[in-house]
């Protein structure tokens, strides 16, 4: 449901930042003729703050992510929920005037909501071993774990996002639609304002479920000993010691398990990839495919929907073929890098190569699929790579990975964006950052790490007193 709330602010905080003529204009030459502060021109203002949201989810990701382990997970859940949603219902008190400081703002709530949402995925995500682990199907058959059951989970957990997603979008277009945004005579402020409603709506949609789902989970299991130990400690303290277990989760990762570092390393490259696609894609088809705020929606809508086809066709066809984790992941990286391929096309075609409108609906529509297929089946790799009782550790540097990646891309287009104007050149960045990833993540030995897992699982539960 969070994935809604994130989409719409993106999308949202482009259009605040945007000043020209005409939201569903016929052109784009004109779209960022007026430059922001700093000299900035919207595009790359809207990559910086991308780039400062993945400084700041690190800093809070090493601070807070292994508390997870410590009986924290559900209030960490709760409060990174309650506080992100809050952020976005602040865009209510914008007002329609004023249009000088507001994308100051608008980029400071930005930075503050993507960082909340980063935390909340890292408690959200450790509990898909012990769910899959306490789940009726796997105790009724004495099994310790079952991987295909968390595949299973997770598709179902990530469709359940991305469905959720189309349906907030949905309710973001009737309020575009009513409010007036969407009219072609619409100016800057009242089309601004229309889509303050729409970020206002996803606070709202975050914070409402997210609370109640939370209180849902279990309350995590903390001994009368720990619980005494943390009630001493001061926040600070606390603080220090979720650094501390984080650094030694790296150190840890790296010695004990090489091949989950490894792993770690490559999803670090290609995470940023795909999150590089997602940001020039909206861009690319604003700029350079004319595409108005109608058709933005559109694509924000095949995003997720394809998305949530692409979660259930993966996961057929990897049951169909019995193939692992691993060739689920290298599957989906070579079939996404065929985006930046057709972007390529460019240079040498005047009629395609992401020129059209109706490309910018096939770049949505390809990415959903694969997004999909990549976000499940790398999660899953993962849970099979890491050590129990220890998830909400791991799944701190899996996030780190994977935010601390995704300021890289953006830093690049906004480099681009910014000197040239010319984001093309960025279709190279991305096909090294899905064909590259490719081919060593085959070459990964999973079954090795899995082997070290098992060996740590052992050796903890021999030095166990009886």
């Amino acid at each position: 449901m969070c994935s809604f709330s994130l989409t719409s602010l993106s999308l949202s905080l482009s259009e605040i930042v945007r000043i020209g003529p005409g939201l569903n204009r016929e052109n784009c030459e004109d779209v960022e003729t007026v430059r922001v502060s700093g000299g900035f021109r919207p595009s790359s203002f809207a990559f910086v703050i991308i780039s400062f949201s993945c400084v700041s989810q690190l800093l809070v990701f090493a601070l807070y992510g292994a508390r997870g382990d410590t009986g924290y997970r559900k209030k960490g859940l709760r409060m990174t929920t309650v506080l992100g949603g809050a952020s976005l219902l602040v865009f209510a008190a914008f007002s329609e005037r004023h249009a000088g400081y507001k994308h100051v703002l608008a980029a400071i709530l930005a930075v503050f909501s993507n960082t909340m949402y980063g935390l909340s995925v890292i408690f959200y995500n450790s509990y898909l071993p012990i769910l899959a682990k306490e789940s009726e199907a796997i105790l009724s058959e004495g099994k310790e774990e079952d991987h295909d059951y968390e595949n299973e989970l997770s598709t179902k957990g990530y469709a359940a996002g991305y469905l959720s997603g189309v349906l907030g979008l949905l309710l973001s277009l009737v309020v575009l639609f009513l409010s007036g945004g969407s009219d072609e005579d619409a100016s800057d402020n009242k089309a601004s304002s229309a889509f303050r409603w729409c970020i206002v709506l996803a606070g709202a949609w975050w914070l409402g479920f997210g609370v109640y789902f939370c209180e849902k989970l279990r309350d995590d299991e903390v001994n009368e000993e720990e619980k005494q130990e943390q009630q001493k400690n001061s926040e600070l303290a606390r603080m220090k010691d979720s650094l501390g277990r984080f650094a030694r989760t790296i150190a840890e990762a790296k010695s004990k398990f090489p091949v989950t570092f490894s792993f770690l390393i490559l999803y670090f490259a290609y995470t940023d990839g795909f999150s590089t696609i997602a940001g020039l894609g909206v861009l690319y088809a604003q700029r350079d495919m004319c595409t108005g705020t109608t058709g933005l929606f559109l694509i924000a809508l095949l995003a997720p929907l394809s998305a949530a086809v692409g979660n259930f066709l993966f996961l057929f066809i990897k049951r169909k073929l019995n193939a692992s984790n691993q060739a689920m992941v290298v599957s989906a990286l070579f079939s996404i890098s065929l985006l930046p391929i057709w972007g390529l096309l460019g240079y040498v075609s005047n009629s395609i190569g992401f020129r059209n409108s109706w490309e910018a609906y096939f770049l949505a529509i390809w990415f959903g699929l694969n997004l999909g297929a990549i976000q499940s089946f790398s999660r899953t790799l993962f849970c099979e790579l890491i050590p129990p009782h220890r998830e909400s550790e791991f799944f701190s540097f899996f996030e780190l990975t994977d935010k601390g990646s995704s300021w890289v891309g953006p830093l690049v287009m906004s480099i681009m964006a910014n000197s040239s104007g010319n984001l093309r050149r960025s279709f190279w960045y991305i096909l090294c950052m899905t064909i590259i990833p490719a081919f060593f993540v085959l070459r990964l030995d999973v079954e090795k790490g899995k082997q070290m897992v098992k060996r740590t699982k052992q050796i903890s539960e021999d030095e166990e007193p009886i």
